[in-house]
């Protein structure tokens, strides 16, 4: 049996929760859609790693950046991987308000600029139904960051070294697919796919593992230590 993907659950608290602030970096929201996403080759593989480690269950993170100083490149820095099993209002409301205080830390007008998840979905998804219980989620963000983006893991292009990121964008009320050019490189491709051939993803750290054993730090800091991944620059698309 192929393994089964467990759905997102989502409370409706949530969205309540949401509603009432405090779970995103509180920083001034970028208005103008960027042409192109450019990701940290740290922070793309980040994402596809806790997706590969919990390949049976459902994954959600967050990414985190801020867009050039000509507003035409929104650069992901970094992801942070929260959750494989159910998302609870709290726990989601506690992880974000440390993000941010992780983003203040880091300085350079950094904040949560968009969402991944991994879910039973096959290939790329078209929409952000209404009855979706990552909408809630996505129109927050997107509330606090109005070029935020919505990014699904297909793990099936890995295999391909391609890019395994599938996004969704707001377009007046609706999440369509992405038209902006996605700016990665062959070189962290390849490195993403070394490091998953060595299954260095069973050595990271979500928010879930770090709520059973607060020794392990879910920032995931020194995860690519001594990796090529740790001192590859982000593709710029010059």
């Amino acid at each position: 049996l192929k393994p089964h993907r467990a759905p997102i659950f989502v409370p409706a608290g949530l969205v309540l929760g949401l509603a009432n602030g405090g779970l995103l970096c509180d920083m001034p929201a970028t208005t103008s859609a960027p042409k192109s996403w450019a990701f940290d080759p740290k922070a793309y593989a980040k994402a596809v790693m806790h997706s590969c480690k919990y390949s049976s269950d459902s994954v959600l993170g967050l990414f985190i950046g801020s867009v050039n100083s000509n507003g035409k490149v929104l650069q992901v820095v970094d992801s942070m991987p929260l959750f494989h099993t159910h998302i609870l209002a709290p726990m989601l409301k506690v992880a974000c308000m440390l993000i941010e205080q992780h983003c203040r830390a880091i300085g350079g007008g950094l904040e949560i600029v968009g969402m991944y998840y991994a879910s039973p979905y096959q290939g790329a998804p078209t929409n952000l139904p209404d009855n979706s219980p990552l909408r809630p989620i996505a129109e927050k963000i997107f509330a606090n960051f109005p070029a935020a983006s919505v990014w699904s893991v297909d793990t099936a292009k890995l295999a391909e070294r391609k890019v395994a990121l599938r996004g969704l964008s707001r377009v007046q009320d609706e999440w369509k697919p992405n038209t902006a050019e996605i700016l990665f490189s062959n070189e962290a491709l390849e490195h993403t796919a070394t490091a998953l051939a060595e299954m260095k993803y069973l050595e990271l750290v979500d928010f879930d593992d770090h709520l059973t054993d607060a020794s392990l730090n879910w920032l995931n800091s020194t995860l690519f230590k001594n990796h090529p991944l740790a001192d590859l620059p982000m593709a710029t698309g010059e």
